[in-house]
């Protein structure tokens, strides 16, 4: 096994997008960060190589999502890498990928949605911002921010600045409710747009709060 006839002759990476199922560039990761790590650890005989320690030290990239490797002949390392795609704020702190997991990276993209809520519940969240998005399109209404209280109660801001409380209940039939009573009298609605919020909690209506 000492024989050069084993030593690594190549590293091949790749990078998938799950979405599109197809090979991508990288976006966040750099080659730089790539290289360093297979000059650092990937190197020698192959069937020597670590691919656990090869594979850690790739997922402690903060854009990193997963990482596949595999060994191939003649001596080579295949990788296959994903890359997180930022969809959502986690408050203050973190970013929530498009899969609604949670994740730490740098990001200057400020006109994304701002979650909020229980630990774990980002995928969740995450869900329920694509139902709410499509219940609204009617509107023409955007949401910037979803809060889900530790008591799951429900809480939309859109793009107006009005926050929508749904509580815990129906979320779903109120927001449809408040997207009917908008398109039939969407001009007396236009004069609530900046209202501080609607509390669509009642079973026979809502209440408009103004600023």
């Amino acid at each position: 096994m000492a024989s050069p006839f084993f030593w690594l002759q190549q590293v091949r990476v790749e990078v998938m997008d799950s979405q599109a199922s197809n090979r991508k560039q990288l976006t966040h990761i750099t080659r730089n960060q790539v290289e360093q790590i297979v000059h650092n650890l990937a190197y020698g005989n192959f069937m020597l190589i670590d691919l656990k320690r090869l594979k850690k030290a790739f997922m402690e990239l903060p854009w990193m999502r997963s990482v596949e490797i595999s060994r191939d002949w003649p001596p080579a390392l295949n990788i296959l890498f994903e890359e997180h795609k930022p969809f959502a704020y986690w408050g203050e702190t973190a970013l929530v990928n498009t899969k609604g997991e949670v994740f730490h990276a740098a990001v200057e993209n400020t006109a994304l949605p701002i979650f909020t809520g229980p630990a774990k519940s980002s995928q969740l969240i995450t869900q329920q911002y694509h139902v709410f998005s499509r219940l609204l399109r009617p509107t023409g209404y955007s949401i910037t921010e979803i809060a889900l209280t530790p008591r799951h109660a429900w809480h939309i801001r859109l793009d107006t600045g009005i926050w929508l409380k749904l509580g815990k209940k129906q979320i779903k039939h109120r927001l449809q409710r408040y997207v009917a009573v908008h398109m039939q009298h969407n001009e007396d609605m236009q004069a609530y747009a900046d209202s501080a919020y609607v509390d669509l909690r009642y079973s026979n209506g809502f209440a408009v709060r103004i600023h």
